[in-house]
């Protein structure tokens, strides 16, 4: 079907490229440049014939994790065992591809491509060496000419799809129009984060909190707010996963914590003696990064801040979520900003896995009640159950508690009924800037 003698490059000029230089040596299949050279031959053939041709591009997840139980004669059986089960769904005179390690592709007449099937063929354990090996496969299908008008672009569609798919949880993804404008306005983000690191465009707004017997002020949280230059503001919820992916939240959250920790000592100066707690990701607590001699420890930033400004570290709190606590290289790191004298805080406690065996080992002082919990609180007997057992809990491990998301004064009641130390929500505050927080301090 597809014959790499003879070859006529694309753009015209008549070209005679060796057979092997387009093969993968491991498994005899085409290597990218093969697989790209051949698919702009035949595409516009399958057009005509009413076909409708598509890439499929294909990752093993769990390569590395393969490898490493892997001698060099089994992992080129490895390789080949993933050939043939792409030939088994796709036969074998179609155009298939290992790109290098884990990366494979197909094109295919996408009038009903068998991924379930191949899906199924993939899953199915492996057995080398006495060992039974299963594959953990992620695809993406891009078609032409819808997504692109050549194999290149097509390859770059398809594996944009699959790094959706896999972004959103899930093992296939589609390439559309919708998607070609989200992948613009992501990399409009990426490109604008980078400029980021001397806080351009950047901003921060407080939200309270409350203590809930006495009404009155007793900390705040730092929320990183941006106007981007073209797409204006941007949510915290969209940003900060392409900081993460891209490296760029060690810059932007050193801002954020200098920023926040500058206005602090501003409202001290100015009689609001406050506590600032500022959120943390994984990403974050895993700085250093190998190679970048930019990126900061936390606990190094923090401390550096503190001690210019001349801040109080016990008033200063980290807030981390609770699947942290099941990451050791993380735990390592937040102990040590304990250690350092900071506070550390739970965030959204109770939204995923509630890790209560790892609360005893934690260096936690408080821990924030996900705003879940107080959704449909009222008249819901079983989750005010389970909002009364945290905060006891909390209480014995000699930590305080913060409800999230509270709106009305009855969630606020029954909240303080519970035994539940301090609020934050729209019942008492938005966000608010710098200057509406200095101002809550004559309604204490």
């Amino acid at each position: 079907m597809f014959n790499a003698e003879n070859y006529v490059d694309p753009l015209g000029s008549a070209a005679q490229i060796a057979p092997s230089l387009l093969r993968d040596p491991l498994t005899g299949m085409h290597n990218k440049h093969g697989f790209v050279a051949l698919g702009n031959r035949y595409l516009p053939g399958m057009l005509a014939r009413g076909e409708k041709p598509r890439v499929i591009y294909m990752e093993l997840r769990n390569y590395e994790g393969l490898l490493s139980r892997l001698d060099y004669p089994q992992v080129v059986e490895l390789l080949n065992a993933v050939r043939e089960r792409m030939e088994s769904v796709f036969g074998t005179e179609a155009l298939l591809a290992r790109f290098d390690s884990e990366r494979f592709a197909a094109l295919v007449d996408y009038r009903d491509p068998d991924l379930t099937g191949l899906m199924a063929a993939l899953e199915t354990p492996v057995r080398i060496g006495g060992l039974s090996l299963r594959l953990d496969a992620t695809l993406g299908v891009a078609g032409y000419p819808d997504g692109a008008d050549n194999m290149d672009m097509l390859v770059i569609a398809a594996r944009s799809a699959r790094q959706e798919a896999v972004d959103w949880g899930r093992t296939v993804g589609f390439f559309a129009q919708d998607l070609r404008q989200r992948l613009a306005r992501r990399r409009a983000i990426e490109d604008a984060l980078w400029a980021c690191s001397e806080g351009a465009g950047l901003s921060v707004a407080y939200q309270p909190k409350i203590h809930i017997r006495q009404g009155h002020l007793a900390g705040v949280e730092a929320l990183m707010r941006w106007n981007h230059p073209e797409l204006g503001r941007l949510s915290p919820c969209e940003f900060i996963p392409i900081a993460e992916r891209t490296r760029t939240i060690g810059l932007i959250g050193e801002w954020l914590t200098r920023e926040a920790l500058g206005q602090a000592r501003r409202w001290r100066d100015q009689g609001l003696d406050i506590t600032m707690a500022i959120n943390a990701s994984p990403q974050q607590l895993a700085l250093p990064l190998e190679g970048d001699p930019h990126s900061l420890p936390l606990q190094d930033i923090l401390s550096d801040a503190a001690a210019q400004l001349g801040l109080d570290r016990q008033l200063i709190e980290v807030e981390i979520t609770e699947g942290m606590l099941t990451d050791a290289h993380a735990m390592q790191a937040i102990q040590s900003v304990a250690r350092a004298g900071f506070g550390i805080a739970i965030d959204d406690f109770g939204r995923d896995h509630s890790a209560l065996s790892l609360l005893v080992d934690s260096p936690a002082r408080t821990l924030k009640i996900d705003r879940g919990f107080v959704i449909g609180v009222l008249g819901n007997e079983r989750q005010m159950a389970v909002i009364r057992f945290i905060v006891q809990l909390a209480q014995r491990l000699g930590m305080s508690t913060v409800v999230e998301g509270v709106e009305t004064i009855h969630q606020l009641v029954a909240l303080a009924d519970a035994g539940c130390d301090y609020c934050q929500g729209y019942f008492y505050y938005r966000p608010l800037t710098a200057e509406q927080v200095l101002t809550l301090r004559h309604r204490q």
